[in-house]
C-alpha cells in the first residue's frame, strides 16, 4: 500500500497526459466561447478548427512551438479552404485529394515532428468533406469561422505554451527520468539467476533505446534555453541524470561473464541495490512536480558497504577468479552510480545554486537539428526517395478511397475513408501494419461505446464528452494508437450525433469506411514500398562509423568533456536505432530469419562495447592515482588505433579475425590498477573485434 500512491503519482505526472488535457481545454473554450457568442453550429465549426490545429500541439521546445503552431494554422486553413471550395466541380476535387495525400507523403521527408503537421492537413480536409455547403457562400461563412476558431486556439497555445514552459521542460525532464528508472529495472532483471538471458537482455536493449528517445527530447528541450537560474538548473539535473546512466552502461561491460556466475546471493545482492537506485530516481522524478523543489540525497551508503564487504570476503577466497574481479568492478561502478543519483538529487533541490557546466559546454552541438527549407522538398522529386514513393502510395489509396464512394455513394463515405487511409498508411511496413489493427479495434469500441453513451446520458454531458475524448485521442496519439482510435470514433460520432441525429446507421457505416480504409491501406503498401531491408546496410555502416568516434574519444587517460559526451550520445542513439530498425525488419513479409538472427546477435555485442567503452572514463576516475601514466597512455593509445582500425566499415575481414597482439600489454603489470586496466583493453578490443566481425557477415550485407 505504501506504493500505490507514487505509482499513481507516477502514471499522472505525465507530460501527454497533460498535453492531451491542455488541449481539452483549449478546444472546450473555443467551441464554447463561439456556441455562447453565435450559436450552436457556430460553435461546433470553430471548434473544428481547434480540433485541427490542436493536432500539432505537442510538448515542443517554446521557440519550436511558435514556428509549428503558425504552420498548422496556415495548413489547416489552406485544407479547409482547398476541400470546401474544389468540391464544386469533381474533377477538381479528385485533383486535391491527389494532391493533399502528395504533400503529406513529401513532408515526411523532414522528420518525425513534421507528422502531427501532416495529420493536420489530413484533419482540416476530410472535416470540410463532411460539411454540407449549397453555395461557395456557405462553404465561405464556414471557412470563417473555422479559422476564427483555429486562430482562437493557436493563441490560446503559443500563451500557454509561455506560461507553462518551465512546467513542459520539467515534465520531458521527469519523462527521461522515469525512461532511466525503467532502465535500471531492466537491468536489474539481468542479476536475476532465475530468468531467461536472452529474452531480459532484450528487454535492456528495448529499455535503452526509449530512453535515448526521452533523453534525445529532454535535451532539446532544456538546452534551447539557458539564460535564467531555473534553467540552468534543469541543464543541471540532465546532466548528472546522463552522467548516472553512462555509469550504470559502464558496469554492462562485465555482463556476459556475470550472467554465467555461479554466486548466486552476490547477483541477487546487484538486482537489489539496482532496484533501489530504480526507487530513488521514481522518487527524484515526483520532486519534479514542483517549481522550486526541495531534495535531499538518498544515500544507500549501508547498502553499498554491505555490497562490497560481501564481494571483498568471496575475494579473499579467490584472489584470482576473473568472475569475482567482473564483481568487484560492477559493484564499484554501481556505487558510483548511485553517488551520481545523488548528486542528481543535489542538482534537483532548489537550495542549491547552478553549476558552471552549460557555459563549458556547446551545448546546441546535442541538440537534434532536423532537416529545414524548402530545398529539401524539391530534393524529394526523385523516383528513389523514399518520402516521393510514400507520397505516391497515399496519394494513390486516397484517390482510390474517393472513386470508391462516388462508384457506391449508400456504402460508404469518403472522410472518414480517407482519414482512415491517412493515420494508417505510414512511410515503412511495420508502423502501417500495427496502425491498421489499432485502427480497426479502436474503432470498433469506440463507436459502441458512442452508441452507448447517446442512448444513456443527457445532451450537456455528450457535450463534455466531446472535450474528453479529443483530449485523450491527442493525449495518446504517439503512445497508445489504439486508445487515440476509440477518443476519435467517439468524438467524431458524437458530433455527427448533434448533426444528424441517426446513430444506428453511422455506427455500421463508420465500421464499414473504417474497413475499406484499412484495406486500402494494407494494399497500397505494397506499391513502392521502403523497405526496412534495403536501409539496414546503411544503418549497420553509420553504427560502426559510431562506434569509431566513440571509441576515438572514450580510449584515452584524458577525455575531452565535449568531444566524449558527443561522440558518446551519437554511439548510444546509433545503437537505438539499430535496434528500431531490428523491430520493423521483423514485422515485414518474407523477412530473412537469419538476418534477424545476425542482427540481433550484432545489436547485443554492439551494446556490451559501448558499456565497455564507456567502462574507460569510470576507470581512471576510480584508479587515475593508481595507474603507471606513461605505460598507460601508450597501451591505450594502441588499442584505440587498431580498435578504430576494426570498426572501419571497409576494413579488410581478414584482419577483423586476426587475434590483437599482446605486446601492448606486456608493460601493464606491476599494480592492481595496471592489471584491470589490461583486462579492460583486452576486453575491448575483443568486443570490438567480434562486432566487426559480425557486421561484416554476408547475411547482413546482402539482406
Amino acid at each position: 500500500m505504501a506504493t500505490f500512491p507514487r505509482s499513481v503519482s507516477l502514471a499522472v505526472f505525465r507530460a501527454h497526459i497533460e498535453n492531451g488535457l491542455s488541449v481539452a481545454i483549449g478546444v472546450g473554450i473555443t467551441g464554447l466561447g463561439a456556441g455562447l457568442a453565435l450559436d450552436f453550429h457556430s460553435g461546433i465549426a470553430a471548434a473544428t478548427g481547434a480540433v485541427c490545429v490542436s493536432i500539432s500541439d505537442r510538448t515542443d521546445p517554446l521557440r519550436q512551438k511558435i514556428w509549428i503552431m503558425g504552420f498548422a494554422f496556415l495548413s489547416a486553413c489552406f485544407f479547409t479552404a482547398l476541400s470546401s471550395f474544389s468540391r464544386f466541380h469533381p474533377p477538381v476535387f479528385i485533383a486535391a485529394v491527389a494532391f493533399t495525400g502528395l504533400w503529406v507523403g513529401l513532408i515526411s521527408a523532414y522528420g518525425k515532428w513534421v507528422l502531427s503537421l501532416a495529420m493536420t492537413c489530413v484533419l482540416a480536409f476530410v472535416f470540410a468533406m463532411g460539411e454540407y455547403f449549397p453555395t461557395v457562400s456557405d462553404a465561405a461563412d464556414h471557412l470563417i469561422l473555422f479559422v476564427c476558431g483555429a486562430l482562437t486556439y493557436t493563441t490560446y497555445s503559443v500563451i500557454s505554451a509561455w506560461l507553462f514552459d518551465d512546467r513542459a521542460r520539467r515534465l520531458l525532464l521527469a519523462e527521461a527520468m522515469r525512461a532511466f528508472a525503467e532502465y535500471l529495472r531492466a537491468k536489474a532483471a539481468l542479476y536475476n539467476p532465475d530468468t531467461e538471458g536472452p529474452a531480459t537482455f532484450r528487454a535492456l536493449i528495448d529499455a535503452h533505446a526509449a530512453l535515448a528517445d526521452r533523453l534525445q527530447a529532454a535535451r532539446d528541450a532544456l538546452f534551447a534555453r539557458r539564460n535564467h537560474r531555473m534553467q540552468l538548473k534543469r541543464i543541471d539535473t540532465l546532466i548528472a541524470l546522463l552522467d548516472a546512466f553512462e555509469t550504470v552502461l559502464s558496469s554492462d561491460a562485465d555482463l556476459e561473464t556475470l550472467r554465467n556466475a555461479p554466486q548466486r546471493d552476490l547477483l541477487w545482492r546487484l538486482n537489489g541495490f539496482v532496484h533501489q537506485m530504480a526507487d530513488e530516481i521514481e522518487r527524484l522524478t515526483l520532486a519534479l512536480r514542483a517549481r522550486h523543489g526541495h531534495t535531499a540525497p538518498l544515500r544507500h551508503a549501508e547498502e553499498s558497504r554491505q555490497l562490497l564487504e560481501m564481494i571483498r570476503a568471496v575475494q579473499e577466497a579467490a584472489p584470482d577468479d576473473p568472475v569475482i574481479h567482473a564483481f568487484t568492478a560492477t559493484a564499484n561502478k554501481l556505487v558510483l552510480a548511485d553517488s551520481y543519483v545523488a548528486a542528481l538529487a543535489t542538482a534537483l533541490d532548489d537550495a542549491t545554486e547552478p553549476s558552471t557546466v552549460a557555459a563549458n559546454l556547446d551545448l546546441d552541438l546535442f541538440r537534434q537539428d532536423g532537416p529545414r527549407g524548402p530545398g529539401l522538398l524539391l530534393r524529394q522529386f526523385r523516383w528513389r526517395a523514399p518520402a516521393f514513393r510514400y507520397a505516391v502510395r497515399l496519394s494513390l489509396a486516397m484517390t482510390a478511397g474517393l472513386l470508391i464512394t462516388i462508384a457506391f455513394p449508400r456504402f460508404a463515405q469518403a472522410n472518414w475513408i480517407l482519414l482512415t487511409i491517412a493515420l494508417i498508411m505510414r512511410a515503412n511496413y511495420s508502423v502501417t501494419r500495427q496502425r491498421r489493427w489499432d485502427r480497426v479495434t479502436g474503432t470498433l469500441i469506440g463507436c459502441a461505446l458512442a452508441v452507448t453513451f447517446i442512448n444513456t446520458l443527457p445532451a450537456p454531458v455528450l457535450l463534455l464528452l466531446i472535450v474528453v475524448a479529443v483530449g485523450t485521442s491527442h493525449a495518446y496519439g504517439l503512445v497508445a494508437y489504439r486508445i487515440t482510435a476509440v477518443g476519435a470514433s467517439i468524438s467524431a460520432l458524437l458530433l455527427l450525433h448533434f448533426v444528424a441525429p441517426s446513430t444506428e446507421t453511422q455506427f455500421f457505416e463508420r465500421i464499414v469506411d473504417t474497413l475499406i480504409g484499412a484495406g486500402l491501406s494494407w494494399a497500397f503498401s505494397y506499391l513502392l514500398p521502403n523497405w526496412e531491408r534495403e536501409d539496414v546496410p546503411r544503418t549497420v555502416r553509420g553504427l560502426l562509423a559510431a562506434d569509431a568516434a566513440f571509441a576515438d574519444a572514450a580510449l584515452r587517460l584524458i577525455h575531452g568533456r565535449q568531444k566524449y559526451r558527443l561522440a558518446r550520445k551519437k554511439a548510444l542513439d546509433a545503437v537505438a536505432q539499430l535496434s528500431g530498425a531490428i523491430r520493423r525488419l521483423a514485422d515485414e513479409p518474407n523477412s530473412n530469419r537469419r538476418a534477424l538472427a545476425s542482427l540481433g546477435e550484432l545489436l547485443g555485442a554492439n551494446y556490451l562495447l559501448a558499456s565497455d567503452l564507456s567502462s574507460m572514463p569510470v576507470l581512471v576516475k576510480l584508479r587515475a592515482k593508481e595507474l603507471d601514466t606513461d605505460a598507460a597512455d601508450v597501451a591505450i593509445s594502441e588499442v584505440r588505433e587498431r580498435v578504430i582500425a576494426l570498426l572501419q566499415p571497409d576494413a579488410v575481414h581478414e584482419h577483423r579475425d586476426q587475434p590483437p597482439p599482446r605486446h601492448s600489454l606486456t608493460d601493464l603489470h606491476g599494480s592492481e590498477a595496471m592489471e584491470v586496466l589490461g583486462r579492460r583493453l583486452a576486453h575491448i578490443e575483443h568486443a570490438a573485434r567480434k562486432v566487426a566481425r559480425l557486421a561484416a557477415r554476408p547475411v547482413i550485407e546482402d539482406i
